[in-house]
């Protein structure tokens, strides 16, 4: 299809001056090469060209090649163009002709006839007058002497490229020369791209995600790219991907769709109808993640990038990011006894600022867990029947470490609840050797991927959100590797020298000073009456008998274990004692020294002892009772009772 060449010029005439800012880079050897194709006498130094013209010449700098980059959609539209125009001027016996027809009323041509309506008036709009192709030269030179004599291609479609960039006449020239003779040559053009796309800020800008998605999708279908992914059902819609009813089909040049962008992106001939694309598409993360993968199968190394001004449609293999880029990160595990605030250290003290990723291990956690798998995935064909399909499932490290390397600027977090209940080394699997680390943070070496479909699944996360893709896995140095490890549980299991050695430790104090630290006061019936004491006393009771007893540091109490939301009322924080600590207490630190160490020994069950408890029964021992009525409150309902007696 034929677009307007004005509405794409107007793309770059519109543009801000920053987006002309490239890159300087180094022509490499296979550069040299495939641009010594071109057809101009040319000789490539490291950083720039000499072009032999005539009996002159002009050197150019590297950053004259990034044009040809930055204006290839309107190069392609360009050359649809000139290719029915040549199709034109072989049908027709002179130039005079061809002016003739253009210039009719109703003009009547066996080529002019075979397109859409659209782009039938669009070319005839652009040869009448240069007011509809940015204001370039005629293709007809109107010699006096020689009559009406066609111009040559090149300089036709240079005069038109030219007038969308904001350079100097004087350097226009050699410019256009450039810029046509990469429209000729393909295998050139691609080489300059999968190399140097780097250095253009950007190929497209818009404050309107429709916009931009109007633009990729039209300069696509001039390259002929669209038709493949056009499967237009009966209802006259076709999805893309998951995306449901993404293009909407019509036999005219206008939606008449509210829901769909007026102007057609492409003529779908297989159909004849006009391809409209659906508004909305870039509106939340997870649909601009999914057409950004889309259209980077589309369009090799280029995606979608969003920040608070604009949507770009940018190299993959560049990286704009609005601040330093964060290095530093660490492997570090949190240890203590249970209830010191592990998890809540790291999460408001190491990871303040950062986008976490929390997973927990428990004894069958296995390394495709941890890190992915291929899975099955129920689904329909186009048929409706039902069919199987596999797909890579990625775990919570292949999560973080695609964000980590989609965001180099943010600290990233993976957090690991209870490493050591699962076999900590046997999960994290060839992964492990990336756990050494740089002085930056990141990892000293990197390891070729065991599973194939991993990597695939990373780099088509990284193309779609605008990063370079990755031939071998690392860890970031903005990714942090941080967990917890309790080794008092009964389910722990041990952790070999060599893994151990590739983490940080640190201790985590009982400290119930922490203002952070919940606190509520239980009512505690004991043999001298009930008291009101505050779960930071009573805890801090529990710890000072197990202490004497010599019971393991790891074993004792912290101030988090009963969280606030466990003592809310009075109800549940009664339950909560009963149900949480005093089973803990009796199954995994009394286990072996006996319960009478802290609770009454008419208690020969854990059930009894629960059931005395949930009656209002005295259910610990003397000495712990003892404690209880020193740094507790008689409730007033014991004084009241014991005043009646009286």
């Amino acid at each position: 299809m034929l677009s307007k060449i004005n509405t794409v010029g107007e793309w770059y005439k519109s543009e801000p001056e920053s987006s002309w800012h490239f890159d300087e880079f180094l022509f490499t050897e296979e550069a040299k090469h495939a641009f010594s194709k071109l057809a101009l006498d040319l000789e490539i130094f490291d950083h720039s060209a000499r072009i032999n013209i005539t009996k002159n010449h002009c050197y150019i700098p590297s950053h004259y090649f990034l044009y040809a980059l930055k204006l290839q959609p309107l190069v392609s539209l360009l050359c649809n163009y000139m290719d029915v125009f040549e199709q034109v001027k072989n049908s027709v016996a002179a130039a005079v002709d061809f002016h003739s027809l253009i210039n009719s009323s109703s003009p009547s041509n066996s080529v002019l006839n075979s397109l859409d309506t659209y782009s039938r008036d669009n070319f005839l709009d652009a040869f009448r007058s240069k007011e509809n192709r940015l204001g370039g030269k005629d293709i007809i030179n109107d010699d006096r002497t020689r009559g009406k004599k066609y111009r040559s291609q090149d300089d036709f479609m240079n005069s038109i490229l030219l007038k969308a960039l904001p350079v100097p006449d004087a350097s226009s020239g050699v410019l256009g020369d450039l810029l046509y003779a990469f429209s000729k040559a393909p295998s050139a053009y691609q080489t300059l791209a999968d190399n140097y796309s780097a250095a253009v800020p950007y190929l497209f800008r818009s404050t309107n995600g429709d916009e931009l998605m109007f633009r990729v999708l039209s300069t696509l279908g001039w390259q002929g790219k669209l038709d493949a992914e056009l499967n237009p059902s009966s209802s006259g819609f076709a999805d893309w991907g998951s995306i449901d009813k993404a293009f909407l089909f019509r036999p005219t040049s206008i939606s008449g769709n509210a829901g769909y962008v007026e102007e057609p992106i492409h003529y779908h001939s297989p159909s004849h109808q006009y391809v409209y694309v659906k508004k909305g598409l870039l509106d939340t993360d997870e649909l601009r993640a999914s057409v950004s993968e889309l259209i980077s199968q589309l369009w090799n190394n280029m995606s979608i990038k969003e920040d608070d001004e604009a949507f770009y449609f940018k190299s993959s293999l560049s990286f704009d990011s609005n601040g330093p880029l964060f290095t530093g990160a660490t492997n570090k595990i949190f240890y203590g006894a249970p209830g010191t605030g592990k998890s809540h250290h790291i999460h408001n003290v190491e990871c303040v600022g950062a986008s976490t990723i929390v997973t927990v291990f428990h004894p069958d956690t296995q390394y495709s867990d941890f890190v992915g798998s291929l899975k099955p995935q129920t689904g329909v064909d186009s048929k409706g029947n039902p069919v199987v399909t596999y797909q890579f499932r990625p775990g919570p490290f292949t999560n973080a470490l695609v964000k980590a390397k989609s965001y180099p600027d943010k600290h990233i977090c993976l957090v690991i609840e209870e490493i050591n209940r699962a076999p900590a080394a046997a999960v994290f699997g060839e992964l492990f050797q990336l756990l050494d680390r740089k002085e930056n943070g990141q990892s000293t070496y990197k390891i070729d991927a065991a599973d194939p479909d991993m990597l695939m699944h990373i780099n088509n996360k990284l193309c779609s959100v605008g990063m370079a893709e990755l031939s071998q896995l690392e860890i970031p140095a903005n990714l942090s590797i941080l967990a917890t490890m309790n080794s008092s549980d009964q389910a722990v299991m041990p952790m070999d020298a060599a893994f151990k050695r590739r983490w940080n430790f640190q201790y985590t104090d009982i400290d119930f000073t922490n203002p952070d630290a919940p606190n509520h006061n239980f009512k505690i019936a004991t043999s001298f009456g009930e008291y009101d004491i505050s779960w930071v006393d009573l805890a801090q009771i529990i710890n000072d008998v197990l202490i004497d007893c010599n019971v393991p540091e790891d074993r004792l109490i912290g101030p988090f274990f009963l969280t606030e939301k466990e003592m809310n009322d009075e109800v549940t924080a009664q339950e909560t004692l009963n149900g949480k600590l005093f089973v803990y207490l009796w199954d995994d630190v009394l286990r072996h020294i006996g319960a009478k160490k802290i609770f009454s020994s008419k208690f020969k069950t854990f059930g009894r002892l629960s059931s005395a408890f949930g009656n209002g029964d005295a259910v610990f021992n003397l000495q712990v009772e003892e404690k209880i009525s020193e740094k507790g409150r008689k409730s007033e309902v014991t004084e009241v009772t014991a005043d009646a007696a009286e």
